[in-house]
């Protein structure tokens, strides 16, 4: 109960010292910065997910059994074949 004392002191004072209306002007180059916040989050989010998609399919679920899968037909593929009796 003693920070809810405190927290409702400081939104009291905070809420005394904001002014009720702000006269801003936002010209279209905030606009295109905004954009292009967004733009490179997404951008950056997408490069993440690309870098750790196999580890996200794993924590779903869906690459387990693909993958084992895959790296027996990869290791089986990878074998070398025994030594021909053909002279070199």
């Amino acid at each position: 109960m003693h920070r809810f004392g405190h927290l409702s002191l400081i939104v009291f004072f905070l809420s005394l010292t904001v002014p009720s209306a702000a006269y801003a002007y936002l010209d279209p180059g905030s606009g295109s910065m905004l954009l292009q916040l967004v733009l490179g989050g997404l951008a950056g989010l997408a490069v993440i997910a690309k870098l750790y998609w196999h580890r996200l399919l794993t924590l779903f679920g869906v690459h387990s059994q693909q993958a084992e899968n895959d790296s027996e037909t990869n290791s089986d593929s990878l074998t070398t074949s025994e030594p021909s009796d053909r002279p070199q």
